[in-house]
């Protein structure tokens, strides 16, 4: 009886998380604390050092806890929805490919790309308070990671796939809520902390090191690129999607979030490193 109520509580979770629409969210619960894990192993031990003191401020000690922090105080502060994506067209009205451009792309600074760098200053401030760097950082860390949701930095007159109705798993969702938490929350199985671990694992010292240049706007326009070619373009984004379609995304959001966890601590290690 009781292996029946738990396979029955899993079976209604994530029916309620692929039939939810998520209106331009984040990545899900589990992406975002991956992200933070993997960030975690890569700090310089004085990054690491200032990064618990600022957290102790609110009696948490990892950078996971405090992962999804910006996606809780979307509905108290409306008007930090826009700092969670940024919308580069796929292609411009020439039918050419398209790339990051502020003036398009960022209204009033009121974006993705802007946020970052905004808060990487305030990080770095010395003469602002602990509780707004604090802030800052938490901005940082949930920001880093939704700049690396392929889907947070395009739109195919699409809001980044909320309105691309797909049938998932057999559940109806949209293209984004698939990419947000349907592909990854049934292979992390409610441990983060381990996948993220696995995934650390199997980054190379090449890939980290590649992975640790460049700079803010060439990572979001390499996401932009996987959107373009694999979300828009080598995969089915309407419809019913097939049965492999899972199995054929997981490595693209695989690297991603590894990606995202390597670059994480770059910004960290950069803003707090003495």
């Amino acid at each position: 009886m009781h292996k029946y109520r738990t396979a029955s509580a899993l079976l209604v979770s994530l029916t309620v998380l692929l039939a939810t629409p998520i209106q331009a969210r984040a990545w899900g619960y589990e992406a975002h604390r991956i992200i933070a894990e993997i960030a975690e192993q890569f700090l310089a031990p004085g990054t690491a050092h200032q990064v618990r003191e600022l957290l102790a401020i609110e009696n948490v000690s990892t950078l996971a806890d405090v992962s999804t922090w910006a996606d809780e105080i979307r509905l108290q502060h409306p008007e930090t929805g826009p700092w969670h994506y940024v919308n580069i067209p796929i292609t411009l009205p020439t039918g050419e490919p398209a790339a990051y451009d502020a003036a398009r792309d960022c209204p009033n600074n009121a974006c993705l790309v802007a946020k970052i760098e905004q808060f990487e200053r305030e990080l770095k401030d010395r003469q602002l308070s602990e509780r707004q760097r604090l802030e800052a950082l938490k901005y940082i860390v949930h920001f880093v990671a939704d700049a690396h949701q392929p889907l947070h930095v395009s739109n195919n007159h699409d809001r980044g796939g909320n309105d691309d109705p797909v049938i998932f798993m057999g559940l109806p969702t949209n293209l984004h809520a698939v990419w947000d938490s349907g592909i990854i929350a049934p292979a992390v199985k409610g441990n983060e902390r381990a996948y993220a671990l696995q995934l650390v694992q199997s980054i190379t010292e090449e890939q980290h090191q590649q992975w640790s240049e460049g700079t803010l706007t060439s990572w979001v326009d390499e996401g932009h690129e996987i959107a373009t070619r694999t979300i828009y373009g080598e995969l089915p984004h309407i419809g019913t999607l097939p049965d492999d379609y899972e199995a054929k995304a997981l490595p693209v959001v695989n690297e991603q979030l590894k990606r995202a966890g390597v670059r994480l601590a770059t910004v960290l290690n950069a803003c707090l490193e003495q």
